[in-house]
């Protein structure tokens, strides 16, 4: 029975997805299996939607993928195929990957990288006399069932330990297990239902009474069907943190374990590829065992320190040497930790605890110290329960850190690293908005995105530039520099004609400054929007966090372009101003969305600036008054439709005109007493309405004249005069008569005069 509802669930999440993700970026339903072996080679099978080829795929662990070809005719999209090789020295415990393709990519899903052979869930699991026999160690990826329970059974000796740990939150399922282990009779030896520190998810450690045959039964909660979960069951410790809790990165560490069963346990952690800031994952196994419980530290720049017992006062201090780490097990309840350091007159010390973040329950406090007692600093206790302060020395000397568990609560999962930094700093964080994105398609040639970041300031107000870890080609970065005392930027990425389609990149992202006179980078984080995204996870995962990804597909057609009215700046001769109108026109019938813009290339004296209201643009040109031949600038101009932000642009001409030329024509000579036409022309320049024109002769000899009134009407370009002659009107030719225009250009009182013309007084033949 739970076979068949667990393909009919995956059939319907297959329908749904399928139906509402037409062109849509590809989607991760189930990887299995979803344990991934170190030193060995895994092929995975994924299922989902849009999972068209060519696929490519990102981790967040190192390791060999090859994406498996499809056979002929059966790439269905819902279905595609990995296999990953993870080198030898993998530490175990959780990481990611995401696939992309020319539709986008996908969201991250959580894989769990593991020692313990990684088995199948059994068909028939949902009682107990039926459950089938496992086994041991085995790990297995499994999933709820309803208000059934699930029973995993196998054999073990007299006083054989046993683990057993449930991972559903920490695998961002919205799974609550309960877990029992019992003998076959229904014993109860062992129950967990929210194990401290680890959210929902459950674990115990028990030891076996007798040799037979005993169960772990596992329930959802919540009695909720389909949700997935991942149990491992073995002999190995369940262990929360290394001890030190942060490790100094640059070579490999001997390290030892806070959690139970981890007393005497030592191990080894690979460090060569790790940078500061980020999590290293770490297998606890005892040397009887072949599995190892999951631990996590902090990846830290400086030495660490772990506490030796005893040093529950001042005068037992542990010596930490700062900038650094200090790291200890809150073994009992009231336990108070202490740690004693040099520091220099002058020196600004930040310290941070970190706790949670690493899957211990403790929720460390402390103060700074003088050696007989008194406290010079405290950290301020706070919502997100991983405290910090900053703290400048006052004198050179020897100085205590205590720490100690707020509520007063201890054992042997009660780890924590007290990290300590010098100088001022700041942060960068992916802006926690639900309109943010960090998964992206970028059109080939004429794509980009944004990021908005958030910015925190500690000591360090200056600017800082964001950019990638690594160069990436063909990226063209704007807005990209927070000012001084700047707390928000949204990054915008142009991707130039030398982008090519294909490409799947995970980008990561620092911002770089100067600090106390030295350049750092710090990298972008987003542990606020992250839990939005992976709402069981208690504390995203450092590997979770900053992540910007983005495949490069072939352009769609262009969905929009600039419209301007009119069509160029047209500067009145002797102005410095002239304005024109930009709008958004739509290429594409569903886009109705506006265009933000950019000017670029803007000629040496030049400035150009615009004011934007209800989607038009007046933007208004400055040059200088002498101006005289044609330039030109450039609007760049970028929108968004369907998940596609693209880039157009487009050259905007700058033209000096004379705003009115007036011309007049009179060809035949005027008899006195009679009259004659004259025809008078106008030609207005463009880049103003066209305006009625009032028309003035000037010169016109005695006796000679014109109506007193003469209009061009704003729809016409000319205007018939009669020009008349009197009775007693003197015969002769005068030259240079002239007509004046009147009108206004851009809102502008404007002028021109006409070239002279001759009025001819003929006598009449006979």
């Amino acid at each position: 029975m739970k076979e068949f509802q667990r393909r009919i669930f995956v059939i319907l999440m297959l329908f749904f997805t399928v139906t509402d993700s037409v062109n849509a970026a590809p989607s991760i339903s189930t990887v299995t299996p979803r344990g991934i072996q170190p030193g060995a080679t895994t092929e995975l099978n994924l299922t989902g939607a849009s999972l068209n080829s060519p696929l490519k795929v990102w981790t967040s662990f190192a390791a060999e993928v090859e994406v498996l070809p499809t056979a002929e005719g059966a790439d269905d999209a819902t279905t595609a195929k990995l296999q990953i090789t993870l080198p030898e020295n993998t530490g175990v415990g959780l990481g990611a990957i995401s696939v992309a393709n020319a539709t986008g990519v996908s969201q991250v899903y959580l894989v769990v990288m593991e020692d313990a052979p990684v088995l199948a869930e059994p068909a028939s699991n949902n009682s107990l006399s039926e459950a089938a026999l496992v086994a041991l160690p085995a790990a297995i990826p499994a999933a709820s069932n309803g208000t059934a329970a699930d029973f995993f059974k196998f054999e073990a000796k007299a006083g054989q330990q046993v683990s057993v740990d449930v991972l559903a939150a920490r695998l961002a399922s919205s799974m609550d297990p309960v877990i029992r282990l019992i003998a076959v009779d229904g014993t109860e030896l062992g129950y967990s239902d929210d194990y401290v520190g680890l959210g929902a998810d459950a674990r115990l450690q028990v030891t076996i009474p007798a040799d037979g045959q005993y169960a772990v039964e596992v329930l959802d909660s919540k009695y909720a069907g389909a949700s997935p979960y991942y149990i491992r069951i073995g002999d190995f410790p369940l262990a929360t943190t290394t001890l030190p809790a942060a490790l100094q990165v640059g070579e490999d560490r001997a390290v030892g374990f806070s959690g139970t069963g981890t007393k005497g346990v030592t191990g080894t952690v690979n460090l060569g590829n790790v940078v500061p800031g980020g999590q290293v994952r770490a297998g606890a196994r005892a040397e009887s065992s072949t599995m190892s419980g999951f631990a996590r530290a902090l990846a830290s720049a400086g030495p660490q320190a772990v506490e030796v017992e005893p040093n529950n006062a001042i005068d037992q201090a542990t010596v930490a040497v700062f900038p650094g780490g200090a790291s200890g097990v809150f073994q009992q309840g009231g336990d108070k930790d202490y740690f004693k350091f040099s520091a220099t007159k002058g020196q600004r010390l930040r310290f941070q605890g970190h706790s949670l973040k690493l899957g211990s329950p403790a929720v460390v406090n402390f103060r700074v110290l003088k050696l007989d007692g008194a406290q010079l600093a405290a950290a301020p206790i706070s919502d997100e329960n991983e405290y910090a302060v900053a703290w400048s020395i006052p004198e050179d000397g020897e100085y205590i850190l205590e720490t100690s568990e707020l509520l007063q609560r201890g054992g042997e999962e009660y780890a924590y690293v007290i990290e300590a930094n010098a100088g001022n700093s700041f942060s960068l964080t992916i802006k926690n908005d639900k309109a943010t994105r960090n998964r992206f398609v970028v059109d080939e040639g004429k794509g980009g995105f944004q990021i908005p970041i958030t910015v925190g300031r500690d000591g360090y107000a200056g600017p800082i530039t964001i950019k990638p870890k690594t160069e990436i080609p063909g990226v063209i970065w704007h807005n990209n520099v927070v000012a001084k005392d700047g707390k928000e930027i949204t990054v915008l990425l142009e991707f130039s004609d030398a982008t090519k389609a294909g490409d799947f990149v995970n980008l990561e992202l620092v911002g770089e400054a100067e600090v106390d006179g030295q350049i750092v980078q710090v990298p972008l984080t987003s542990r606020d929007w992250t839990r939005t995204q992976f709402v069981p996870i208690t504390y995203p995962y450092p590997f979770l966090q900053g992540i910007v990804q983005f495949a490069t597909v072939p352009a769609i057609e262009e969905f929009f372009e600039p419209k301007f009215e009119p069509e160029a700046v047209y500067v009145a001769r002797g102005e410095t101003t002239a304005t024109i109108k930009m709008s958004t026109a739509s290429k594409h019938k569903d886009f109705k969305g506006a265009l933000t813009r950019m000017f670029q290339d803007v000629p040496e004296g030049i400035s150009v600036a615009d004011k934007a209201d209800k989607g038009v643009h007046t933007i208004t040109v400055t040059v200088p008054a002498d101006l005289a031949e044609e330039k030109a600038f450039t609007v760049k101009a970028y929108a968004e439709h369907a998940g596609h932000l693209q880039f157009v642009k487009r050259s905007v001409p700058i033209k000096v005109v004379d705003p009115l030329a007036v011309s007049v024509k009179l060809d035949a000579a005027i008899v006195p007493g009679a009259s004659q036409k004259a025809l008078v022309s106008v030609v207005r320049a463009p880049g103003s309405a066209a305006e009625a024109i009032s028309l003035t002769f000037a010169g016109l000899p005695d006796k000679v004249t014109v109506p007193a009134e003469l209009t061009i009407p704003a729809d016409q370009t000319e205007l018939e005069v009669e020009i008349t002659a009197a009775a007693d009107a003197v015969v002769a030719k005068t030259e240079g008569i002239t007509v004046t225009g009147k009108t206004k250009y851009a809102g502008k009182e404007v002028s021109a005069v006409s070239a002279g013309v001759v009025v001819e007084i003929k006598a009449a033949t006979e």
